[in-house]
């Protein structure tokens, strides 16, 4: 069950509706009349355009942060460097 208050379509969609929404948006769990609305906003408003964009951009790279792949190619001596500036660590 998605946790989300009801979005009143007879109102205009704001930016901050956009940005309370913008999971459910992407997740594609809006009814169809809230995503016209949706789609609306984003064709008048270059800003939320940008910030869905961004938002899709994080969640498509979301993956490689956890991907061991990428860490192996972090050299040692950069490891140690920043191991050995964090407080409370000794060298």
């Amino acid at each position: 069950m998605t946790r989300r208050r009801r979005l009143r379509i007879q109102e205009r969609v704001t930016c901050r509706d956009f940005a309370d929404f913008l999971l459910s948006y992407a997740d594609g769990e809006l009814a169809q009349a809230e995503r016209v609305a949706f789609d609306a906003h984003l064709a008048i408003c270059p800003d939320c355009m940008r910030y869905l964009a961004q938002y899709l951009d994080t969640i498509a790279a979301a993956p490689d942060a956890f991907d061991d792949e990428c860490l192996a190619d972090v050299p040692d001596d950069l490891v140690r460097a920043i191991v050995a500036s964090r407080p409370g660590t000794t060298g």
